[in-house]
């Protein structure tokens, strides 16, 4: 196992689910008390049992930082604010005076130009027609995220679990080496 991903929170599947379900719920909360706005929903994606422990907190706490200086730097006002730290791992959300599809893309910019970025996972919400949507990469004529090991499609590789999880560890390990700003 490599050096950061072999100790910390290590949540069971109904955590996982349970997590899951209770952000989607909170999703649709920020959605309702501020109609009109979208939601960023901030996570990361790392491979493994491991949820959380210290390296992840800081990889989530750079993305943080990315997501409010892209935020600032389009001069969006964020109407409301909320980090968790949980053993699924940290999160972010964030209701935003904007509209949702250019706020994805500002959000895509990070996913694919920032050291990190590969390893967030940051969604888009908003309301549409009385239901809760995410603004895709597809929807803005992107494409879909690339894997971490060999540039494919992210999710085809996922599904096959082409690589294995040392493969993938190494791969972050890389990404973090090129973070400055990472003190580990």
């Amino acid at each position: 196992m490599v050096y950061g991903f072999e100790t910390g929170d290590r949540p069971t599947l109904d955590e996982v689910l349970n997590t899951r379900e209770n952000r989607a719920g909170f999703q649709h909360l920020l959605l309702n008390k501020f109609p009109g706005h979208p939601v960023i929903s901030f996570k990361l994606n790392i491979p493994g049992p491991v949820k959380n422990n210290e390296a992840i907190r800081q990889i989530f706490r750079i993305g943080q930082e990315d997501i409010l200086a892209q935020l600032n730097a389009h001069r969006l006002d964020i109407c409301y604010q909320k980090t968790l730290d949980l053993p699924t791992g940290p999160e972010l959300f964030l209701v935003v005076e904007a509209q949702p599809w250019a706020l994805k893309k500002a959000m895509t910019i990070l996913e694919e130009e920032t050291p990190l970025g590969r390893l967030y996972d940051i969604d888009v919400l908003h309301e549409e027609e009385g239901e809760q949507k995410s603004v895709s990469r597809t929807q803005l004529g992107l494409p879909s995220r690339r894997c971490l090991v060999c540039e494919k499609d992210a999710k085809v590789c996922g599904r096959s679990r082409a690589h294995t999880m040392d493969e993938m560890h190494e791969e972050i390990i890389k990404m973090m080496n090129n973070e400055r700003r990472l003190k580990i």
